[in-house]
């Protein structure tokens, strides 16, 4: 029984093995195969480079500078040959490649660094500075600049945060100079005045630092503020004008209320001329009216006109409780007793 057994296990272990081999034969092509990728992509990665849309690169051998990669709108080093191709110039001879993508290296004696091709933002502290009459004002400064040409930067700066502190001793005083001669009114609220003078700063500032590879886009002034020991006095000075503006316009708008007012009553009171002056023309007329009227009636019974008249006489002169006593020959008598007998 223990043969037998052994000599199954013998015969399971010998068809383990078998297929080991047969197994291991199939795996070595792929094998093979997959070493000769990975080889090809070490070949191709150590001749090739590539250059993204935001990054730019210096190209060397052996520590020299043989090339730079720029983006196509890149024009620091046609606008700065002075530091490209003049002789003695550090970059003498080296060949500048515009465009991004794919591009071939010699490998194991080729360096590539690659920087990047954005705008960097700098700020810096809050610093006192006064005016032209010697206002005082904290101000804060912004400003973004560029690599525009990375070999320059390379051998310069090196890096972004050394950059900044270069920039630090550059931008700040040049900003200052510039405020130094602007009156406290044009710096606050003249913003051509401003933006010319910052426009010039960026302007000498760019003269200043080309040779590091730099390119400064534009300067601001991120923020201004009073020192704390003028902050009370400022909003006293500022309470006191805007008081004296309310006044002036309160002023302002009594005098147009009372010109108003005088106008109105002026216009009220022509009104009320003319409709008087109207209503004693059409009264006028009305008498006259009536009058031709009375006439033409009394003219056409003269002695009725007569005897009316003597009994309105009458009516006029005697009370509810009077006595009159007349003569039968009076006037106001007369013409009754006439049409009485009658």
């Amino acid at each position: 029984m223990d043969q037998q057994q052994d000599k199954m296990k013998n015969t399971v272990d010998f068809k383990v093995r078998e297929g080991a081999k047969k197994a291991s034969k199939g795996l070595r092509p792929l094998i093979i195969c997959a070493a000769a990728v990975l080889l090809v992509i070490i070949v191709v990665s150590s001749c090739t480079f590539t250059v993204g849309q935001a990054e730019q690169a210096v190209v060397s051998q052996l520590g020299v500078i043989k090339q730079i990669v720029l983006a196509e709108d890149n024009t620091f080093a046609v606008d700065n040959p002075d530091l490209m191709n003049s002789p003695g110039a550090k970059l003498q001879n080296i060949s500048v490649i515009y465009g991004k993508g794919l591009f071939f290296k010699v490998p194991f004696i080729t360096d590539v660094v690659k920087q990047n091709s954005r705008l960097f933002p700098y700020v810096s502290d809050s610093n006192p500075v006064n005016t032209a009459e010697k206002k005082q004002y904290y101000i804060t400064i912004y400003a973004r600049w560029q690599i525009a040409n990375p070999a320059l930067f390379s051998i310069t700066q090196q890096s972004q945060s050394r950059a900044n502190d270069y920039l630090d001793n550059l931008v700040f005083p040049s900003v200052v100079q510039r405020v130094n001669l602007m009156t406290g009114d044009d710096f606050i609220n003249n913003k051509d005045v401003l933006n010319s003078a910052l426009a010039d700063a960026v302007l000498e500032l760019n003269r200043s630092v080309r040779d590091s590879g730099i390119r400064i886009a534009d300067i601001q002034i991120h923020r201004t503020s009073l020192p704390p020991a003028n902050v009370q006095s400022t909003y006293e000075r500022m309470q006191a004008d805007r008081a004296k503006v309310a006044h002036q316009l309160r002023s302002e708008g009594q005098e147009a209320y009372e010109k108003a007012v005088a106008s109105s009553d002026r216009e009220a009171s022509v009104m009320v001329a003319e409709s008087v002056r109207d209503a004693e023309i059409i009264k006028g007329q009305g008498d006259a009216e009536a009058m031709r009227i009375y006439a033409d009636a009394y003219r056409s019974n003269e002695e009725f006109y007569a005897f009316w008249r003597s009994l309105k006489a009458l009516e006029a002169s005697i009370g509810k409780n009077d006595t009159l006593v007349l003569d039968q020959n009076h006037p106001l008598w007369s013409d009754l007793l006439q049409w009485a007998k009658e």
